[in-house]
């Protein structure tokens, strides 16, 4: 794990029109595979009131299967950064996910892919995630594959895209309602997966900890690996195993 001061100078932090900081730290947790890469990149996008710290078991589960993850903290979203708290500026967090991935690109010492990157996102993470999957305006074309766990309904039209999404969420979750992950399986059209989480509240599964744990790492590793990754079983294998599962209901669109 290893920490990059990355800075937009070009960029204000700006809540309720005062402008706070005139650039954008968005110091990002790295966490790399052993070995010489390239590697596809993941960008993991936290939520609301937490950090990249947070969620070092995730990324760094995920790293371990051959992933180059990159956690940005974000100025409005994690208290970390020393502002009030902010949860209206999403599409700001789409654009800082774009200056992360083009930073990460230039930088050798990543050792990331660039033709294989993918956004995985939690809660409002997630609603960042579709932004750049599919938002109008903030879609970005060197994104791969999509996951997002636990988002809102999405307030604008996706954009037409045949990029995946693997969507998570748990049938419990009492921060998102889980019919908000019911509404975007709808609204997108990408082949879409749907993972439910039979019973699962809004973090555990992804911090740790949780029956669905295990299950959750699984899914997104393999989507990874079938979508950005280029190996594996593919999503096919998956929906198989997971539909068998006492703890998941598995969809999918395609």
């Amino acid at each position: 794990m290893t920490a990059i001061p990355l800075v937009d100078t070009s960029r204000a932090v700006v809540s309720g029109g005062n402008v706070l900081a005139g650039q954008r730290n968005l110091p990002t947790t790295l966490w790399s595979p052993a070995g010489t890469g390239p590697f596809p990149l993941v960008v993991f996008v936290h939520g609301y009131d937490v950090g990249p710290i947070d969620f070092q078991r995730f990324c760094s589960t995920l790293a371990s299967s051959g992933y180059v993850v990159a956690a940005p903290s974000f100025p409005l979203e994690d208290p970390a950064q020393g502002f009030a708290l902010d949860e209206t500026h999403l599409v700001d967090e789409a654009t800082d996910v774009a200056f992360v991935i083009t930073s990460l690109e230039r930088d050798a010492a990543a050792r990331v892919d660039r033709s294989r990157v993918a956004v995985v996102g939690h809660s409002d993470g997630a609603d960042v995630a579709l932004l750049v999957g599919y938002g109008p305006g903030s879609s970005d074309p060197r994104v791969g594959a999509v996951v997002a766990s636990a988002p809102d309904t999405m307030t604008e039209p996706p954009v037409a895209s045949r990029v995946p999404l693997l969507l998570v969420q748990g049938t419990a979750d009492a921060v998102v309602p889980y019919s908000s992950s019911q509404s975007v399986y709808s609204q997108i059209r990408s082949p879409a997966y749907y993972l439910t989480l039979i019973g699962a509240d809004h973090v555990s599964p992804v911090v740790g900890g949780s029956p669905w744990t295990p299950v959750l790492d699984k899914a997104v590793a393999e989507f990874l690996d079938a979508t950005v990754g280029s190996r594996g079983s593919g999503v096919r294998a998956l929906s198989t195993e997971l539909s068998t599962s006492a703890l998941t209901i598995f969809e999918s669109k395609m």
